[in-house]
């Protein structure tokens, strides 16, 4: 895996350790996967999707906990990590193992990654959102109309977890840009 940089070379240090860990959070369908994997190619670093720790349509709470005991805790140690992915159609923890390797970078996308737990990582924390609409259509398109049902749910659920979260005033970036500036702690 390459170095961990951003525009050639700044690099964040947390405490003891310099490790750069970038979470791209946001609601559904905000295209947080699809920059997640454009990030995470670009700097040559591992990505881990947030979807493959969930325990289906009701683990978001338990994600990020999961999260942090398989990947983060190792990561941050430097050591490599591995775990199931969630098999969503099975509805259990029993797909491919997915290996995260030892590396300074890791970027991890999906819906509740960035809870105030991660800030003892130091992480960059970036939001992505949009339209509702447009969003909504993401989702279905990708993954069918069949989960219309499922979708409202959990829509229900991320948008309490946001809330509780303060995840986008949290976030050192934004986008789309949000009406008020000052109402982010970091850069938009």
């Amino acid at each position: 895996m390459g170095r961990c940089s951003l525009n050639g070379g700044a690099r964040a240090d947390s405490g003891e350790t310099s490790r750069l860990l970038i979470l791209i959070d946001g609601p559904a369908g905000a295209g947080k996967t699809t920059f997640g994997r454009s990030l995470a190619g670009g700097m040559v670093v591992p990505l881990v999707h947030l979807e493959d720790l969930y325990l289906g349509w009701t683990g978001l709470e338990g994600a990020f906990a999961r999260l942090e005991e398989l990947v983060l805790r190792p990561w941050w140690e430097g050591r490599p990590a591995r775990f199931r992915a969630y098999d969503w159609l099975a509805d259990q923890p029993s797909g491919p193992w997915v290996e995260v390797p030892a590396s300074d970078c890791l970027v991890v996308e999906g819906c509740g990654c960035a809870p105030r737990a991660a800030d003892r990582y130091g992480p960059l924390i970036i939001w992505l959102d949009g339209p509702v609409q447009l969003r909504r259509a993401r989702v279905l398109k990708r993954d069918g109309d069949w989960e219309a049902p499922l979708l409202d749910a959990w829509e229900q659920a991320t948008a309490i977890h946001f809330q509780r979260e303060d995840t986008a005033n949290r976030a050192d970036f934004r986008w789309p840009q949000p009406r008020d500036p000052a109402t982010s702690r970091g850069l938009t």
